[in-house]
């Protein structure tokens, strides 16, 4: 979780205006329905900053399949350790890593690492016949998962290629490990206790298995982890054996319950790497089950709602399964009207803004010169970046829909705040010239 800090309206001298328009620039967001590998669904488990997707498909013999999309090359079937059935749980940052389980060619479940280079790699087990890999750091470094031993009992496991299958114990039961931090030192996922009951799990080196309690219930299971691992999220029962939620923790503030869409259930499986934006899914008062977002702000967000001009008719979005580590990206399961079948669909988010510095009283290249943006809500920063200018001074970045204070700031000018930008449904141009200082 990235510390709020706040900050006023630096005193600056405007010598041109800062204008801001709705240009005619197209949309960056889209859906796209990623199709199957020939046979009649498929499913969207992770993505990457840059858009490469994960998960899996059926071909056309029916035989479920672990893919790679990227915009370029389209879905790609990993195949397999040898049997007939794969799945891809998990991709690192840069996209070369790939994580899951592949049946061997005695038809055995065993967690995999694709890489295009070194094609799939069998992760072995903690000395049984059974493992499922199941996330994996950014840098593509640690691998966690859950494996059996020689009784035949699941435990969750950290795995680097230095070090192997690491036992990362238990509660007494079945065990699960979903998530990673960046560096790889906090692992999230679920045990079960000596009741028998799932309880959501942080582990580190030194404290072991934490319980992270419940939101009143028997039960709670933790699916996913910030990039600091301090912000985790899952599902957990309610107070009197009332219907599971999506829960939010934190250190700080303990397990909080994200709420619904109006109805009963919801489930939380991923987070943003600055922990900030919750997907996942959540019942309607009607029962229906949708594709949801929370967000610190403005809470739970039914996803066919706020992308409803994206959605051809009939078409709907029903899981979240992940979010980019920038937020930018979502990946899930839905209906796509148009092929009458269940797909796994990518969601760009994302709105580009587009403008043009100026830096007065210089005569340079003005490409060597970085520019410093803040983007401001209610005064905290809420996201930093660097721009690159073209020879000609034009940027283009993409955020969130929302309104904004951006702050530019470049070397000796002087930073200046444009207020109250509305990033909407199409691109916004805010141009903006700094002083020299």
């Amino acid at each position: 979780m990235q510390q709020k800090k706040r900050f006023g309206f630096s005193r600056v001298v405007l010598l041109c205006t800062a204008l801001l328009a709705v240009s005619g620039v197209a949309n960056a967001q889209q859906i796209i329905w990623l199709g199957t590998l020939g046979g009649g669904t498929s499913n969207a488990y992770n993505v990457s900053s840059s858009g490469v997707v994960v998960g899996s498909a059926e071909d056309a013999g029916g035989r479920t399949r672990a893919f790679l999309w990227t915009a370029s090359t389209g879905m790609q079937d990993l195949g397999t350790l040898g049997g007939t059935t794969s799945l891809a749980y998990a991709i690192s940052e840069d996209g070369r890593v790939v994580v899951g389980y592949a049946t061997d060619s005695s038809g055995q479940e065993r967690a995999f690492l694709w890489t295009a280079e070194g094609g799939m790699q069998n992760l072995g087990t903690l000395g049984g016949t059974w493992s499922r890999a199941l996330s994996v750091s950014p840098d593509g470094t640690f691998v966690t998962g859950s494996a059996a031993d020689a009784s035949g009992q699941r435990y969750p496991f950290r795995w680097t290629a230095a070090s192997g299958m690491e036992n990362l114990g238990s509660f007494g039961g079945e065990s699960w490990a979903w998530g990673v931090s960046a560096d790889g030192s906090v692992v999230v996922g679920w045990s079960r206790n000596a009741a028998g009951q799932p309880r959501a799990f942080r582990w580190t080196a030194s404290g072991g298995l934490q319980d992270l309690g419940t939101l009143g219930g028997g039960f709670s299971l933790a699916y996913d982890v910030s990039a600091d691992g301090n912000v985790v999220v899952g599902r957990s029962e309610n107070p009197g054996g009332a219907p599971d939620t999506a829960f939010r923790w934190t250190p700080w503030g303990g397990m909080q319950n994200l709420g619904t869409l109006g109805g009963s259930r919801s489930f939380a499986y991923s987070v943003s790497a600055d922990g900030n934006v919750v997907v996942g899914w959540a019942n309607t008062a009607s029962g229906a089950r949708r594709a949801c977002r929370w967000t610190l702000a403005g809470g739970a967000e039914d996803l066919n709602q706020t992308y409803a001009h994206l959605l051809t008719p009939g078409s709907e979005l029903r899981t979240a399964y992940a979010i980019s580590p920038d937020g930018r990206y979502i990946v899930g399961f839905g209906l796509n009207a148009v092929t009458g079948r269940g797909e796994a669909f990518l969601l760009d988010t994302m709105v580009t803004v587009t403008g043009n510095v100026e830096l007065r009283d210089f005569g340079g290249d003005v490409t060597q010169v970085p520019v410093a943006v803040e983007l401001r809500q209610a005064g905290n920063v809420i996201s930093t970046r660097t721009l690159s200018l073209d020879p000609s001074g034009n940027y283009a970045f993409a955020i969130y829909p929302g309104t904004y204070d951006i702050a530019f700031k470049a070397s000796h000018w002087l930073r200046t705040v444009v207020p109250n930008v509305s990033v909407s449904g199409s691109s916004v141009t805010v141009n903006v010239s700094l002083t020299n200082g």
